[in-house]
């Protein structure tokens, strides 16, 4: 018994029944559980624990200790080689004499990697909002999730993350393999380039400093990933979809009544009004979540608006005036130009489809019905109530970043092309 009870609660199980030989077989056929908001939130924040950036889980205890010393020196240790290796870098880019081409490395690699170490320090300097932000978003329409919908959205956050992850790492592979491609032309292995060890040192140490700060590499790019852009991402689909559960909420009640309204209108307009009451309560959370968002990741996708705009054009001019390009470095910029747009696409394009999914939020609420109650219920107009749920539903709803920039469909068509009338107008006067 105990054995089908943990089969039941993993799983759910649909009974069929085959016939044979006019006899009925039960057929039990396991369809696995889908993700819900709270364990796609909490599966991430045990890989951001991971990643040494804490615990930012709601639940206190139930990931792991983050003010333990062990962990406070694992996060300590990380985040100094992040911070030396970048401070490094940009010595480079400031002082060092390297060759051309490892010079406009050492510039893009600063600046990206500086940018990276604010978007993570912002991020989780609001550690105590994050866990908030979780609890609500696990919370606000939970009881109304259709598992269809919570299906498809947590498909596309696998597939939106996986193809994600797979660019950045295709680029830093790339800057691997032309490195060990640079070795055995004679040169030395490098990926990174620091102020030290300078060029012309090829001794053992320099050479395991060199090792060193790729494997450093290879940690930020996946704590990048994990901590600040995947839970971004992440967050914005979910938000997303908390829109389009609430309009698919608001069509349910408007079914309902009408279901109902034949057989018993005053018990229809009693339900159709205390749905319109909690659908406004979700309303209202929700807006509340907005402000939240901007405080928590604002700052984030600001930063990342700079670094995908101003690195993506620094690495065009490198592709179109670099006189000999091999294979390998021409393929190491374009996943870097293809990751930084991309990440910024994400942001900005789902950015966008929240404001979309909220501005239909006033249709779904005008057809609920209202307007074939034949009752109304004493001191709660359900009239009334829709024309206030309309007006607040109709005031547009746009994320922000730095409470200036707004992220739309439009502002990443407006950086792309202004990316590329830099790229062109930079292009034009080396020529």
């Amino acid at each position: 018994m105990h054995c089908l009870l943990q089969m039941l609660n993993e799983n759910i199980v649909r009974v069929i029944f085959i016939k044979v030989n006019s006899t009925y077989y039960p057929l039990s056929v396991k369809i696995p559980k889908t993700m819900n908001n709270y364990d796609i939130l909490k599966n991430h924040c045990k890989k951001i624990f991971f990643s040494g950036s804490g615990d930012v889980w709601y639940e206190e205890g139930t990931i792991g200790d983050d003010k333990s010393w062990y962990y406070r020196l694992y996060s300590w240790s990380l985040f100094s080689m992040y911070m030396f290796m970048t401070i490094l870098e940009i010595m480079a880019a400031m002082f060092g004499d390297f060759p051309e081409e490892e010079m406009r490395d050492s510039v893009s690699l600063a600046v990206s990697h500086a940018i990276v170490m604010l978007k993570i320090y912002f991020l989780y300097s609001n550690k105590n909002l994050l866990k908030t932000m979780n609890q609500n978003m696990v919370r606000i329409c939970e009881a109304h999730e259709e598992p269809s919908l919570m299906a498809h959205k947590h498909r596309i956050v696998k597939i939106t993350l996986r193809v994600y992850f797979g660019i950045v790492y295709g680029s830093t592979f790339c800057y691997v393999i032309e490195g060990i491609r640079k070795l055995f032309d004679g040169s030395h292995f490098v990926t990174v380039v620091t102020y030290y060890p300078s060029y012309e040192d090829d001794s053992f140490w320099a050479n395991g400093f060199r090792i060193f700060n790729t494997i450093v590499l290879l940690m930020l790019m996946m704590t990048m990933i994990v901590s600040v852009d995947s839970l971004t991402i992440t967050y914005l689909i979910m938000f997303k979809y908390k829109f389009i559960t609430l309009r698919h909420y608001f069509k349910t009640c408007s079914q309902d009544f009408f279901k109902l309204n034949d057989v018993d209108p005053r018990l229809a307009a009693d339900k159709l009004t205390d749905g319109i009451v909690e659908g406004i309560v979700m309303h209202n959370e929700l807006l509340r979540m907005v402000k939240d968002f901007d405080q928590a990741f604002g700052t984030v996708m600001a930063l990342q608006l700079f670094l995908s705009s101003g690195t993506a054009v620094s690495l065009l001019l490198q592709i179109a005036l670099a006189d000999q390009l091999t294979l390998v470095a021409s393929l190491k910029m374009i996943f870097f130009v293809t990751a930084l747009v991309f990440i910024l696409g994400l942001l900005l394009c789902n950015a966008g489809e929240i404001t979309y999914q909220a501005s239909l939020l006033p249709n779904a609420l005008f057809y609920c019905g209202w307007h074939a109650c034949v009752w109304q219920p004493p001191r709660r107009s359900v009239r009334r109530l829709v024309l206030l749920a309309c007006a607040q539903a109709q005031q547009p709803l746009v994320i922000k970043a730095f409470k200036m920039f707004e992220l739309s469909y439009g502002t990443y068509l407006q950086v792309l092309k202004g990316t590329y009338s830099l790229f062109t107008l930079f292009y034009g006067q080396n020529q």
